[in-house]
């Protein structure tokens, strides 16, 4: 039965994207799987709309900005799980040329690759990191690079590949930047990598241990509010440890968990903590204040070399002694210099990667790139 559902799906979505596809102008899909990399093409995609036809793909209905950004909006969910078996879901499709995707979900196990949607159309990563390499590799055409960092890491990974690697900048972090608007909300926001996917029991309550200390401690020796911003992966998938934590803290009035997509929470924020997120870096490339490294379970990241520039000048924090010493009197500006420099030096095209993107896709659609 599941099997007739899924075959009548395929047939009835496959005609509806068809029919939105257009013969005057060249037309590209943007795919999108997680609604948190819906943000990381700023203004983009009403920008292509202007010269293109733009239909937008989603595994999920939000009513948002994304999803009337294009000419068209079609639901057409990558994969369909019923009675713990999964169904993935493909059609080829005659007539797009370009495809973009954000998030690297689709690439699990090589089922969405470069045949679906289709077998013809060029295909475009945008990484959902700004400073290290992620997601799709093989089964792109290109992949917008967004800082000298993360080309490095591209390098690494993609030794012998023939992607094509373009220095392209960042939608996401121009936008942080241009939208920044500080508001002093007396607030630090901690902002973990992504908990409680996988993994034993036992290392799940010490992780689920460490973030409780930590609240603790920001509440006895500061008097700042602490805004908890999980990953988004945390509270949309309903994580039984995330919520244990939020059960805890849910009547402590200085403690709130930010489940809001987006860069705003960086206008309300003196500085932000996390163990090795990269969200450290947008947020403090757009705002110009320091983040903490703080990982007291030996966590490392390759990334540790860039930390420094963004934190204050020091690395990843080992103790809440050391992190508590590291707030006293600490209002997140005094490294603003240093941050810009940083920034500046690494980061390809600041506030003009929409302009370098377009004129890429102008060449990659022409057969020039």
């Amino acid at each position: 039965m599941i099997e007739e559902t899924i075959k009548q799906f395929l047939q009835t979505t496959k005609q509806t994207i068809q029919s939105h596809l257009s013969k005057e102008r060249k037309n590209i899909c943007v795919v999108a799987y997680y609604p948190t990399y819906r943000k990381q093409y700023g203004d983009l995609i009403a920008r292509l709309k202007e010269k293109y036809n733009v239909i937008t793909v989603v595994d999920r209905i939000l009513n948002d900005a994304f999803e009337s950004s294009g000419h068209y909006n079609v639901l057409f969910p990558w994969r369909v799980i019923e009675n713990g078996r999964t169904y993935y879901l493909n059609a080829d499709i005659e007539g797009i040329d370009l495809i973009l995707t954000a998030d690297q979900v689709g690439y699990e196990n090589g089922k969405i690759d470069r045949t679906f949607l289709s077998t013809k159309a060029k295909r475009i990563y945008f990484p959902h990191s700004l400073v290290e390499a992620t997601g799709a590799t093989e089964v792109v055409d290109y992949i917008l690079v967004p800082s000298k960092m993360a080309m490095e890491s591209f390098k690494k990974s993609l030794k012998k590949s023939k992607v094509k690697l373009l220095e392209s900048g960042y939608p996401k972090l121009d936008r942080a930047i241009e939208t920044y608007a500080y508001r002093d909300s007396n607030r630090i926001t901690y902002a973990p990598s992504l908990r409680y996917v996988g993994g034993d029991y036992a290392s799940l309550n010490l992780f689920s241990g460490v973030e409780n200390s930590l609240i603790e401690t920001l509440l006895d020796s500061t008097d700042y509010c602490i805004s908890y911003r999980a990953h988004p992966i945390n509270f949309q998938n309903n994580h039984p440890f995330y919520h244990f934590i939020k059960a805890k803290w849910n009547n402590e009035s200085r403690v709130r968990f930010d489940e809001e997509l987006g860069n705003d929470f960086g206008n309300t924020s003196d500085f932000l903590i996390t163990d090795f997120s990269t969200i450290a870096f947008t947020f403090s490339f757009s705002s110009l204040r320091s983040s903490v490294f703080f990982a007291p379970l030996h966590l490392t990241t390759h990334l540790a070399k860039f930390i420094p520039n963004v934190s204050g000048g020091g690395g990843q924090i080992r103790s809440l002694k050391d992190l508590k010493e590291r707030l006293r009197d600490k209002r997140g500006v005094e490294d603003s210099k240093r941050i810009e420099k940083f920034r500046n030096e690494n980061v390809y095209y600041v506030g003009k990667s929409e302009e370098v993107i377009l004129e890429q896709i102008d060449k990659i659609l022409q057969g020039e790139l």
